[in-house]
């Protein structure tokens, strides 16, 4: 019976095949650049098969889904051994150009970047979709209001170029720009307008500050998230029950900060606060590896305190980078709250997932070519195989980013493995910065004068971060032949060795000339983390020469009668502590740098000089606005002779020049006698503050405002006797030179003399700190 059956269905099966047509070719119609061999590559159905409709729909759908085609329609007839499927194409056209024909209100840069952050640009030599089009104007319309361009009017427009090409023109008519006149809010609000204005981050009324930052153009499509944060800020106060109603948007009329009446949008916000909550009990629950007790020292919230929503964001925040910062990199900390309206308190319990500690197992570098491996990679503090902790791995990025060696193109790429999340990948692009700096040139500095001069330098002579200078200068006021080696790394460990030979000539006009030759020696050692120790003694055979005048009987006068000209022998020995975290010696962006020094010389390292100088320097860089960033810098110094030696006049302080307060010129400031003969401090104060704004490149444009003093040792140091100079300063860093060229442009508040300007132009080359 089994057998039977078995017979009886083969037998069925082959007379359901007999009964089904097989297809038995395949035409295309109306193809010109679309080839038949890749409109086949698309079908699933080929010739032979057997023919199957269901299939024909679907290969319908993926041959227009191609783009290829404006008009696509699939037949098909009797033929002499089966079914004949006809494929009638009409192909879309190439597009050879992509135009936008815009205003001066957006930028075809801003456009182009829109459509690629969404996958929607439209490039030359592809093919015309209507579909596309429509994606990348709906897109481009976002962008217009985003930059407050409600009225603006964008067609699109094809260009018939024959042999089936067009152009494709967007043309945007882009109107006039929206502002925000007002912003009202109406209810019961209890909390200062000012503060929930200041949550409008994208539609703030229309004044002076927010129309230069741009936070005063409407922006209709991001009112929902403005009212979000609303919301967000009423809960920082307690409101946890408050709500924000749907704004009404009105037209008016209003003067703009240029004085020109135009329409503006007011925005009228209904706000319901509802009653204040406190904080009720506070817990932590499921952390194991951290104790109840530290995670509770990081909570912002107090108990019977007015419960504030960004406490508790503060505090989840700081959790998550503990966890980070020792490896749990999947720890999850969700914020449990609950409301209770009877007694009018929120009770949060801290919900902790600390998921599994991550290893770093693979890391490497990619983009130094010259620089040698082990160089990067000694700066990191983790090595592969330990665990990833966060903060270490930020710590060395940061590290490898002071060596001046590479720059970090991009944000590494942190990769976890796919079968063990807990495996940790990371490539870390890099970027060498030119290293050697050959230069031959003339030109003017306020410091050195008119000069002539040829140097070398590298800061990675043999690809391990050696440094090798050499300089021959000659110039009106300075002549400087100089060579010095330095060693980073002695036997693979944190130790700096190097020497330089020089010898210098100075002229100081009206002041002195000063002859020296010498050699210093250089020891530097890494202590932890960013604190570092130098220690750098020197010698040094310094010949001065003081300039004078005759009168007309050959007698000789003395510029300066402080000064007596000699040769001095001069042994010093200088120990410094600072630490660092400024992310580029070339270009800072952020961080704090610390320094601490003290100059001790003559006594029992011989030489006629015997003084001390101790030194602090304090920098600091702080990101502002976009990438504009302030920086902060604060030096003080005190020079006092030992033994009963008095502190000789070229020790003394002399303030001015680009170096320390750049409106002055160099060595102008200081005390003066009753003959208004400088004397030299023996202690000083210089502050700078600086807005540094990228332009683009290597151009900065920055704003400066610098002051200070010298004093004599029995004067007090007071902020109203000191000179300030402010201003605009021009910056072009040159990659190749390393070194940055400056045109300052300063306002001066004294005159050194009375015939001086308050103002004051000057050439520099370096910076200030």
């Amino acid at each position: 019976m089994k057998r039977v059956n078995i017979i009886l269905a083969a037998f069925l099966f082959a007379s359901f095949l007999s009964a089904q047509e097989v297809v038995e070719k395949i035409e295309v119609v109306g193809n010109n650049r679309v080839s038949r061999d890749t409109i086949a590559y698309y079908l699933t159905c080929r010739e032979g098969d057997y023919y199957n409709e269901a299939i024909l729909k679907k290969d319908f759908r993926v041959l227009w889904s191609t783009g290829f085609f404006s008009d696509l329609r699939i037949e098909e007839e009797s033929g002499q051994k089966g079914r004949i499927i006809k494929i009638y194409v009409e192909e879309n056209p190439i597009v050879k150009n992509v135009i936008f024909k815009t205003g001066k209100k957006v930028k075809q840069g801003d456009i182009i970047n829109k459509l690629k952050e969404k996958d929607e640009n439209i490039v030359p030599h592809s093919y015309y979709s209507p579909y596309k089009v429509q994606k990348a104007k709906r897109t481009v319309k976002e962008l217009l209001e985003e930059k407050g361009l409600q009225a603006a009017r964008l067609d699109t427009e094809l260009i018939n170029l024959g042999k089936n090409e067009v152009d494709l023109i967007f043309r945007i008519d882009e109107g006039p720009k929206l502002r925000v006149g007002e912003v009202v809010f109406i209810g019961k609000n209890k909390v200062p307008d000012s503060f929930l204005v200041e949550a409008m981050k994208d539609n703030r009324n229309h004044s002076l500050l927010n129309w230069i930052a741009g936070k005063d153009v409407f922006k209709k499509n991001k009112l929902e998230e403005n009212i979000a944060e609303v919301k967000k800020k009423l809960q920082e106060f307690g409101y946890m029950e408050a709500s924000v109603g749907e704004p009404k948007i009105e037209e008016i009329a209003k003067k703009s900060v240029l004085f020109k009446k135009q329409k503006m949008m007011k925005l009228i916000i209904p706000v319901d606060p509802g009653l204040v909550y406190r904080t009720g009990e506070i817990k932590v629950e499921g952390n194991k590896f951290v104790s109840n007790k530290y995670l509770m020292s990081l909570v912002k919230l107090k108990p019977g305190e007015i419960y504030n929503l960004k406490m508790r964001e503060k505090t989840v925040e700081k959790m998550g980078e503990t966890y980070r910062n020792l490896a749990f990199l999947y720890a999850q900390i969700i914020p449990v709250e609950n409301l209770d309206p009877k007694n009018k308190v929120v009770n949060v319990t801290f919900s902790i997932n600390e998921g599994e500690v991550a290893f770093l197992r693979r890391l490497n570098f990619i983009g130094n070519t010259f620089t040698k491996d082990k160089v990067i990679r000694r700066e990191m503090m983790l090595r592969e195989g330990d665990r990833f902790s966060l903060a270490m791995f930020k710590d060395s990025v940061l590290r490898v980013k002071q060596l001046g060696l590479v720059d970090i193109e991009k944000d590494p790429d942190i990769k976890p493995d796919l079968e063990d999340p807990t495996k940790i990948d990371v490539n870390l692009n890099v970027k060498e910065l030119q290293k050697n700096n050959i230069q031959l040139s003339a030109g003017y500095s306020g410091y050195e004068g008119t000069f002539v001069a040829f140097s070398y330098s590298t800061v990675n002579f043999l690809g391990g971060g050696e440094t090798l200078e050499f300089t021959l200068q000659q110039g009106k006021r300075v002549k400087n032949y100089s060579f010095g080696l330095t060693e980073p790394y002695i036997f693979d460990q944190p130790m700096t060795v190097g020497f330089n030979v020089f010898d210098r000539k100075v002229n100081i006009p009206y002041l002195y000339n000063q002859l020296a030759k010498g050699v210093s020696l250089f020891y530097g050692m890494r202590l932890y983390e960013y604190w570092r120790f130098n220690l750098n003694y020197s010698f040094q055979r310094t010949t001065i020469d003081v300039p004078y005048y005759e009168d007309e009987s050959g007698n000789h006068y003395y510029y300066n009668p402080y000064f007596y000209p000699g040769t001095y022998n001069v042994s010093a020995i200088e120990p410094t502590l600072y630490r660092s975290t400024v992310d580029s010696p070339l270009t800072p962006s952020r961080g704090t740098s610390y320094s601490a020094s003290f100059k001790y010389a003559g006594s029992f390292l011989g030489g006629q000089v015997h003084l001390i100088r101790p030194r602090l320097d304090v920098a600091h860089y702080q990101p502002f606005i976009a990438n504009h960033v302030l920086g902060f810098h604060l030096e003080y110094m005190v020079v006092k002779g030992t033994r009963g030696h008095e502190v000789p006049y070229w020790e003394r302080f002399f303030l001015g020049g680009e170096q320390s307060i750049r409106g002055y010129d160099f060595y102008t400031i200081g005390p003066r006698d009753e003959n208004d003969v400088l004397i030299g401090g023996q202690k000083s104060l210089i502050i700078n503050f600086e807005y540094i704004i990228p332009v683009g490149g290597p151009l900065y444009g920055i704003f400066f405002y610098d002051l200070g003093n010298a004093w004599l040792s029995g004067k007090k140091v007071s902020l109203k006797d000191v000179y300030t100079s402010a201003g605009l300063e021009v910056r072009v860093f040159v990659p190749a030179l390393r070194v940055p060229f400056r045109l300052i442009f300063a306002y001066n508040n004294r005159k050194i003399y009375a015939d001086s300007s308050n103002f004051a132009f000057r050439f520099a080359i370096g910076t200030t700190f």
